[in-house]
């Protein structure tokens, strides 16, 4: 089984499933490229905002800053009428809110992800693209939930919408089986303190 998916199935709490991908950086960034090797973890934006993950994506024209969201696994998508849930809204306002906060705040934006330059001047600023990763697939499971699900999706063209078992499928071969370490390792999370980007230790 996934061990993503396996994972979710328990319902754990949120600093768990934070761990994992701690654990397993590719798991979140997949193949794209990633500036310095480095998955942020817990990335603040300023002292208003906390992201669960971050990466700069550096591209031929664009640098993209890639912010992520993480929930619990358990957290309803959806209300027993079919309209979305008040925290899923909350999830998906908090990832626009990001987008404002960087627009407005690009030189203190650019000034603390300096240290990860490492050879690389970083632009001016950056275009800002949003993860979040949400609830089951499960609870998609009538008319009206997939009509609003795939709408929602669609139609969010800076946010990448996925619950557990989708964004579980996408990076599959991204995760490691059972008992094994990812198959990927030359991305690292890392964590800001103290004015610069720190490795974070596996546990041995």
């Amino acid at each position: 089984m996934n061990s993503l998916v396996a994972l979710a199935d328990t319902n754990p709490p949120e600093s768990v499933i934070q761990h994992f991908f701690e654990q397993n950086p590719h798991a979140i960034c997949g193949s794209d490229f990633v500036h310095a090797n480095s998955l942020i973890s817990k990335f603040c934006l300023g002292s208003d905002y906390e992201t669960d993950f971050a990466y700069v994506n550096p591209q031929s024209g664009p640098t993209f800053l890639y912010l992520v969201e993480i929930e619990r696994p358990d957290k309803p998508i959806f209300n027993k009428n079919d309209s979305f849930t008040q925290e899923f809204n909350h999830a998906f306002q908090q990832i626009e809110d990001w987008f404002v906060w960087c627009s407005n705040n690009c030189t203190n934006l650019r000034n603390t992800l300096t240290p990860l330059k490492r050879g690389y001047n970083l632009p001016p600023f950056f275009v800002i693209r949003g993860i979040l990763i949400y609830g089951r697939a499960s609870e998609i499971n009538n008319t009206r939930r997939k009509e609003r699900w795939t709408q929602k999706v669609s139609s969010s063209h800076y946010i990448n919408i996925r619950t557990y078992d989708g964004w579980a499928r996408e990076m599959d071969r991204f995760l490691p089986g059972d008992g094994e370490d990812s198959p990927f390792g030359y991305v690292e999370t890392v964590r800001y303190s103290q004015r610069e980007f720190k490795k974070l230790t596996k546990p041995s």
